[in-house]
Formats: C-alpha cells, sequence, structure tokens
C-alpha cells in the first residue's frame, strides 16, 4: 500500500465478497460463493480497526476493498461503510482504496467514488489476447473491451484510475510492448506475479519459474527508463528505486515483518494477515479484538520468520527485501518461514536498478530524464 511520509498507516483490507462475476482461470480466490459481509461485521471491522490504531499511535487508516468483485456487495454497502466511518470521528485520516475489475461500475459508483475520494485500482493485464485469454465470464465471453469501457466511463466522470496487471507465462518478451500499452492508455499500472492456491493445480501452466519474474521486471525497467516522453508509474519498479535509494523497505512484500500493521477481513468476520491468505485464519473479528488476533501462534510465527532467514542475512539486498513476502513462501513452498520463491527474482531487478543508478551517478541521467 502506498505510504505517506511521516505517518503511522494502519491497513483494514475489506473483503466485502468472495463471488465475482468474473472466472478467470488462475483466479486462487472462491469465485462460488455469492455471501454478502453483514453490516455488523462490517461496522465491527471498522470500529476494531479504529481502537486498534488510537491504541497503537496509528495517524491513518487506509481501508483497501478487495474480494471477489467487492462491487458485487453493491453501491448501498459501501454508502453504508462511509456513513459509519464518518460517524466514527475518531481523529484519524481515512483514505479508501477498491480493486475491481470494473464490470459493474455505473454513473453512481463514479459520484460516490469522486465524492468520497476512492482511488480505484483496474484490473487490467494488458493488451488483448493476454487479458483474454484468462480472464473471461463464466460463459466464456471475453472482458477486455469491456474493461476499457469502463475505464473510459472514469475518465468521463472525472475520475482517474491505475490497473494492476498479473504476470503469467504468457507476458514473458512482452515487455515493452506491455509498458507500451499502458502508456498510451496514460495511466500507471503495477504487475503481480501469478500465485498459486494451496491444493490448487488449476493456475498451475501459466505460473512463472524462479527467475522469469525478476527478467520480466529487468526488461520492464529498461522499457520504463527508455522512456523519451510520458513516462508512467509503474510499481513495484518505482517502489524498488525508492528502496534503494533510501536503503529502506517501502514494499509491503518486503517488510521485515508485517504482523500489526495490517489485517485482512472476509466476509464472514474471519482475519487474517492480508486478503491472499487463505487457509491461515487467525480468529474471528466478531469474537476477538486486533490485539488478541494479532497474538495468534501463526503471527508469532511471522514475527519469528526474519531472524529465522540467517542465510539471508549478508545478501547485499538484505536491508530492502527481509526474505520477502511470507505468503509466497507458503503458497510455493508450504512453509511460511522460508524465504520468498521469488528470491532469485527480487536478486536480478534490485541488481538492475543499482547497476542503472551507479551508471547515472558516473554518466549522467538515464535516457529521457531531464
Amino acid at each position: 500500500m502506498p505510504r505517506s511520509e511521516g505517518q503511522r498507516i494502519f491497513t483494514l483490507i475489506l473483503e466485502p465478497v468472495k463471488g465475482c462475476n468474473l472466472r478467470c482461470s488462475y483466479c486462487y480466490s472462491d469465485t462460488d460463493s455469492g455471501a454478502v459481509m453483514s453490516r455488523h461485521t462490517l461496522r465491527v471491522a471498522v470500529e476494531s480497526a479504529v481502537q486498534y490504531a488510537q491504541r497503537h499511535d496509528f495517524t491513518k487508516i487506509h481501508i483497501l476493498w478487495h474480494g471477489g468483485e467487492p462491487l458485487l456487495a453493491d453501491l448501498e454497502f459501501f454508502r453504508q461503510a462511509a456513513r459509519m466511518i464518518a460517524e466514527l470521528n475518531a481523529g484519524l485520516a481515512f483514505q479508501q482504496f477498491i480493486q475491481t475489475n470494473g464490470l459493474l461500475l455505473d454513473r453512481d459508483f463514479c459520484r460516490f467514488f469522486r465524492k468520497n475520494d476512492v482511488q480505484i485500482g483496474l484490473s487490467l493485464d494488458g493488451p488483448p489476447d493476454l487479458h483474454d485469454a484468462l480472464r473471461i465470464y463464466p460463459d466464456g465471453a471475453k472482458s477486455h473491451g469491456r474493461v476499457l469501457d469502463k475505464h473510459r466511463l472514469l475518465t468521463k466522470n472525472g475520475l482517474s484510475a491505475g490497473f494492476n496487471a498479473v504476470i503469467t507465462r504468457r507476458s514473458l518478451g512482452r515487455e515493452k510492448e506491455i509498458y507500451r500499452y499502458f502508456q498510451a492508455l496514460n495511466s500507471g499500472f503495477r504487475v503481480n506475479p501469478l500465485i498459486p492456491m494451496i491444493g490448487s493445480q488449476k493456475s498451475t501452466p501459466e505460473l512463472l519459474r524462479q527467475g522469469e519474474y525478476g527478467r520480466f521486471l529487468c526488461g520492464l525497467f529498461d522499457a520504463w527508463t527508455g522512456t523519451e516522453a510520458m513516462r508512467i508509474p509503474i510499481s513495484p519498479l518505482d517502489v524498488y528505486l525508492k528502496a534503494i535509494l533510501k536503503n529502506a523497505t517501502y514494499e509491503c512484500q518486503q517488510r521485515p515483518m508485517c504482523v500489526g500493521s495490517n489485517i485482512g477481513v472476509k466476509p464472514n468476520g474471519d482475519a487474517v494477515l492480508c486478503s491472499r491468505f487463505e487457509t491461515h485464519i487467525l480468529g474471528n473479528i466478531n469474537e476477538m479484538n486486533f490485539d488478541a488476533l494479532f497474538a495468534s501462534p501463526f503471527c508469532e510465527t511471522i514475527r519469528q520468520r526474519a531472524e529465522m532467514l540467517t542465510d539471508c542475512h549478508s545478501c547485499a539486498h538484505w536491508t530492502i527485501c527481509y526474505g520477502g513476502c511470507p505468503h509466497n513462501a507458503l503458497v510455493f513452498c508450504q512453509n511460511p518461514t522460508a524465504k520468498d520463491f521469488f528470491c532469485k527474482d527480487y536478486q536480478l531487478v534490485f541488481g538492475k536498478i543499482r547497476r542503472a543508478l551507479n551508471k547515472l551517478n558516473s554518466e549522467g541521467p538515464l535516457q529521457g530524464e531531464p
């Protein structure tokens, strides 16, 4: 999540519904459950986040709406959430984000998002053939064109959106093309490698092998830094660049420890470290407060993880990586205390950025920089 300098931010990741109106072939989520989070659980989640933030001196709460497809919860659900936040008057700043496939957007949703300053991320995997090969409707219909229609609707209603692209084996070798595609849309984007679901083999053919994601990011970095005009933001490259410049972590997946600064809440109130966790439930927010949830045995294991990764401590990138994401370690290695499956990939892209900075210092600006 984006962070402002000088602020302590607690991130509440809410999944109002697990169901989805698409059937993306690589999705790790349960697309069949259409149950919507109750208003009681919603209120408990927001109130608990406020109480926890106040007890632990956080200054801001980020609410990230996730899913499933969160817009399936309907507009009135989000209106009630906005009223709950306003009623709390807790002396904390709030910022809302939503990750959506965008297909249910209409003018009413646009007006609501504009009024409440909700930052929007649209799921789009790049050019039509990449996106439509995997992100389809239940009847097999393609979704790429309809997502672009919704992007135009947002623009027409005075809203901007960033894109989120899932990187699979189909994306390899197309780094420059993908960059140019989003550049033509005049929008920043984020790339994430495909993550499998524990116990599921349906995404296996599309999974990246070790080193492939790193080489993809290096190719994307070349396209990005080689841009002479209209350079657009790319995450996590922009975050990695900042991390290396400041020798600090800005990406949640490379924090020294992620317990206590974020929590994910499923529709039934089950709590997890973040929304990607499906199998390691900390407890239920209707029965336990956040401090009790963070005292669970699983959280204690994650607290000790960085110290346990002794072979990582001598790595040149340790202070900006800390062994990577425990969820990646869990789903790829079946062990949350292992190093991130993408360790080799991080080394490739961190090394690429460091060399580029060294060259910049010795020879002058990168191509396209003033």
